[in-house]
């Protein structure tokens, strides 16, 4: 079953990048059956360890376009990808692996916000006896799912119609800021949610109030960076604390002004910390920049 993504809508510079963006449609085929994935494949297409990002709970592969136009301008390789319908974050992680073999893929560097990020955690968790992720960029993320299953039932997610289970995303917004930036991020999360299916919210809305947790024992030999909102209502200060230490070594990028979705309202800062982070991999296999497009690194 495909997730429909939502369709281009405002602000300005969303729409004008419509035309610079290609979207694809891709089929995957896995032990539990057919699942199709929204992908925008920007940068080059020879190197073979690019960056995908993963989208969020609220949001379509749509949501990084600020990303996706300024890091593929740099001569890096960036996926912007969408799941379909996916009930549990095992049958995720399954259908995930059948698309990066789909592209060829065997090493990747993921970036996941929100819940996107828990689902990028999963992944390199389950498959890191066969390690397929390099590196991780964790964007007001978490790694477990307690928190967020108290006093929730997920077998009504199932059952919830369309508007109730919108209300339930968007009632976790925080209300209109005096930023401006952080007011326009907000405004278009609420437009992607507003053009979400219902199968698609309530599956997310199901891994995410399902209880469980990360194994970072698993994950600590990667290279990870935290990314951190000072104004993130969106994520508890536990949470916070919690990833932190489960990556005590990871590096910490604070922003000030990003409000839940820093993507979308400090993109520029974003991008830097993205651009520190992968510049550890210039000159080795696991680049995500096109050869002649590297950085010189000091």
């Amino acid at each position: 079953m495909k997730c429909p993504t939502a369709p281009f809508l405002s602000p300005p510079s969303f729409r004008v990048s419509k035309s610079s963006l290609t979207r694809q449609r891709i089929t995957v085929e896995d032990n539990a059956g057919e699942g199709v994935w929204t992908v925008y494949d920007t940068g080059p297409s020879t190197v073979r360890c690019p960056l995908i990002m993963i989208a969020p709970l609220s949001g379509s592969a749509q949501v990084y376009y600020k990303q996706v136009l300024a890091l593929s301008s740099k001569g890096i390789r960036v996926l912007s990808v969408e799941g379909p319908v996916c009930w549990s974050e095992g049958r995720w992680c399954s259908s995930f692996r059948h698309l990066l073999y789909h592209f060829n893929l065997d090493k990747v560097h993921l970036f996941g916000s929100g819940l996107g990020g828990y689902l990028a955690q999963k992944f390199a968790e389950i498959t890191f006896r066969n390690p397929m992720v390099v590196s991780l960029v964790l964007c007001n993320s978490f790694s477990d799912t307690s928190e967020y299953s108290k006093g929730t039932m997920p077998s009504l997610f199932y059952m919830m119609p369309a508007f109730a289970l919108k209300r339930q995303v968007l009632g976790t917004f925080p209300p209109v800021s005096n930023n401006r930036h952080v007011a326009d991020s907000i405004d278009f999360m609420v437009e992607q949610v507003e053009t979400m299916d219902r199968s698609c919210i309530a599956s997310r809305l199901v891994i995410g109030s399902t209880r469980n947790y990360v194994e970072p024992q698993r994950l600590r030999h990667l290279n990870i960076t935290l990314i951190e909102g000072f104004d993130n209502p969106g994520v508890s200060e536990k949470l916070q604390d919690d990833i932190q230490k489960c990556y005590p070594d990871a590096k910490r990028a604070q922003i000030k002004c990003g409000g839940v979705f820093p993507y979308l309202a400090a993109a520029h800062e974003v991008n830097i910390y993205i651009l520190i982070h992968l510049q550890a991999f210039v000159k080795t296999r696991h680049t995500s920049y096109q050869k002649e497009s590297e950085p010189v690194v000091e």
